[in-house]
Parts: structure tokens; sequence; C-alpha cells
């Protein structure tokens, strides 16, 4: 998906803006059914031409139009393993359950399933937020923390999964002491077996 240039024209800035912000109410308002260029560009003011020349599709203006209300969910590096992922995951639970993000990024994961393009671009999405939680709990092997032999693309499922199944499957409360006892829970079991218990305070020690 094309990226804005950091010193893009400010007309084409501000259709662009236009365009998501027409795209975000139409997908709120009607679903994803209802988010046609036509539609966009209806309510945007917009033309067709300038939406095409922006976007390659539907698809790409779908998937920026969610990305636009989505904020940005990094990893610390406080030498804390547990804090750090709980500070992560207590954000990523709080982007899908607060605001515009949650709501409609069911309308993309809907549409994923009947469009190739969709479901790649929301893959290259994801593995790109993920890639975070991957590099600290990376970070943490190194460190000695964390056994050496933690599959880490299981266990960025086992932390993450849970997040999305209560949010948009079991429709259960989370909440920050939820979250943090649920990667207390993932992460406790695999600390380093020649660091003290992790129950003492180390090596993970507990999240804040």
């Amino acid at each position: 998906m094309p990226i804005p240039a950091e010193h893009e024209d400010p007309r084409r800035a501000r259709s662009r803006a236009r365009v998501l912000a027409a795209a975000v109410e139409l997908l709120r308002d009607e679903g994803a059914a209802g988010m046609t260029i036509e539609a966009v560009a209806q309510r945007s003011g917009v033309a067709k031409t300038t939406i095409y020349r922006q976007f390659a599709d539907r698809d790409e203006m779908h998937l920026a139009a969610v990305q636009s209300v989505a904020s940005q969910v990094g990893v610390p590096h406080s030498g804390d393993l547990l804090a750090d992922v709980g500070e992560f995951c207590v954000a990523l639970d709080r982007l899908l359950r607060a605001g515009d993000f949650g709501a409609l990024l069911p309308t993309v994961l809907d549409g994923a399933e009947r469009s190739q393009s969709l479901a790649g671009m929301l893959r290259e999405i994801g593995e790109l937020r993920r890639q975070a939680l991957v590099d600290r709990l990376r970070a943490g092997q190194r460190e000695g923390v964390l056994v050496a032999s933690a599959d880490i693309d299981v266990l960025t499922s086992q932390l993450i999964g849970p997040i999305f199944f209560r949010r948009f499957i079991s429709r259960q409360a989370t909440g920050p002491a939820y979250v943090r006892r649920h990667v207390g829970a993932v992460l406790t079991p695999l600390a380093c077996a020649t660091c003290a218990e992790p129950a003492r305070g180390a090596p993970l020690r507990s999240a804040r």
C-alpha cells in the first residue's frame, strides 16, 4: 500500500484526508457494502479520478481508511519483559475497544475472506504490527530472561490471539488487569530456567 510521502503536496494530502474520512463514515454507517468509490466520491466531494490516482482500488482505500483511525502500538524496552509486553497488550486491547478502529476492523476481516488483494494487504500490515512484539521477545531471549527454546511465532499468537478472541468472538470484558494477568500466565512459565524463580521477582519481574 502506498505510504504518503513526508513532503506530500498539501492539496493531495487534504483530498486524501477527505476521502479517508468519508470512507470511515461510510464503513461506520453502512458497512463495507456501502463504501464504494462512487459513495466516497459523493460524500467527500473528491472526484473519482482523483481517488483512483491515490488508491489502486477499493480494497486499498478500505484498508487505508481503517488504518487511518488506528494508533501505533509500540513495545517499551524497560528491562522488565513482563511489564513491557503487558503494556503492549494493554494498549492493543484499548485500541480494539475504543474508537473507530475496533468497530471497523471486522469489515476488513470480512472483506479479506472474499478478496485476495485485501487479505494480502491485511497480512502485511499485521506482520508489521507484530514485529515490535517479536523483537521484544527475541531481545528477552538474548538477555537470558526468556528460554531460548520458546517458539516466538507461537508465543506472539498466544499473547495476542485471546485479546482478539474476547473482543470479537466471546465479547468478554478485558481491561488492563485482565490483560496483565493473561500476559503473566503466558510468559512466566517461560522464564529462563537458570535464573531465579519468577514468583520471587526475577527474571521476568511482574507487570506494573
